[in-house]
């Protein structure tokens, strides 16, 4: 732009004239006018759009975004030892874990410790949606809200069924499957999206004639945990609703088939082991969870997943890992992980 002015004006400026000034705001200006477009114009495609812009996409599809799902447990309480009346764990009481970024955890059920005895165990949720609240055994052990009775709070029991809200590469996904296995009303696909429609449902695979003519099996679960009891009630009440006349449709918890991975990597020069050591492990059970009901396993996309982490040079598998298939009624999920080092 200056020396376009300088050509047509025939006269040169000064970087701190007025003009110089001008058109320094001029051409920031154009540029985020551009910018603005390109951006536009990437919102307008489900492969580039993201966000609220993508969920405007797949509303056109009939699809919408799948919400977080609150975990699901049990947490008990204990008494130093016992008394003589009774000792009320009213529904909300809060509890939390100890970590630095501490989970908390309110009952869904009124508790109560009679008289005599030092423990009840109650059913709980945890207080936010998502799978950081997905603990192992005795992890929720800070009483934040409890009776001044209670001595000592414990989960004896995992959370489990906690699930984030669907990422976009999900949502974009489905959005794709729904131009090109387009549902009739009859077909797998119609079954498919009646099943992936449902918070807490991540994988849907569905096998016709499962239990002879007139029937079908459809098989679901959550990214790598068993979908909750209350998303499988759910959808076996839309599919009853929905169903075709005289077909006999069963929504049927899939099996999950553990997968180990032993695998010695080069690590590339500057990266410490244990951050090598937790990449590689992501980028495995990011590509387990790739994988659908009834899905393959090939060791070869597994290499790619571990490539990109952009962490090593080389990688070799354990002899004992091949590329694999389940049936249609069984799943992938992460098993154990050895990551070791040239």
């Amino acid at each position: 732009m200056k020396q376009k002015y300088i050509e047509e004006s025939g006269y040169s400026f000064d970087e701190a004239s007025d003009i110089a000034i001008r058109l320094r705001v001029l051409a920031g200006e154009i540029f985020n006018a551009k910018a603005s477009l390109k951006w536009l114009k990437n919102q307008m495609f489900a492969d580039t759009a993201c966000g609220e812009y993508l969920e405007m996409i797949a509303q056109q599809r009939g699809i919408s975004r799948k919400q977080a799902v609150k975990s699901q447990g049990e947490l008990t309480f204990y008494l130093e030892e016992p008394i003589d009346r009774d000792v009320i764990v009213p529904v909300g009481t809060s509890v939390a874990t100890a970590d630095s970024e501490p989970v908390r955890f309110v009952t869904c059920e009124e508790g109560e410790i009679t008289a005599g005895n030092t423990l009840v165990s109650v059913s709980a949720e945890a207080e936010t949606a998502g799978s950081s609240g997905n603990i192992s055994l005795n992890k929720a052990v800070v009483p934040v809200s409890v009776p001044a009775e209670i001595s000592r709070v414990t989960n004896r029991e995992v959370f489990i069924n906690g699930e984030d809200a669907e990422p976009d590469f999900e949502l974009r996904e489905r959005i794709r499957s729904s131009y090109v296995n387009r549902s009739n009303g009859t077909n797998k696909a119609y079954y498919e999206q009646l099943a992936l429609s449902v918070d807490g449902i991540a994988k849907v695979g569905v096998v016709a004639k499962a239990r002879g003519a007139g029937t079908i099996n459809i098989y679901v679960c959550g990214r790598d945990t068993a979908a909750a009891p209350a998303a499988i009630a759910k959808l076996s009440e839309l599919v009853n609703k929905q169903r075709e006349l005289n077909v006999d449709a069963q929504v049927v918890q899939a099996d999950f088939v553990d997968y180990e991975m032993t695998v010695r990597v080069k690590a590339k020069s500057g990266k410490e082991k244990s951050a090598v050591r937790d990449k590689c492990t992501e980028a495995f059970v990011r590509f387990i969870n790739s994988i659908p009901i009834g899905g393959k396993l090939y060791l070869s996309v597994l290499g790619r997943y571990l490539l990109e982490t952009d962490c090593i040079e080389t990688y070799e598998f354990d002899a004992s890992m091949t590329d694999r298939e389940v049936s249609g009624s069984q799943c992938f999920r992460a098993g154990e992980v050895t990551v070791e080092f040239e």
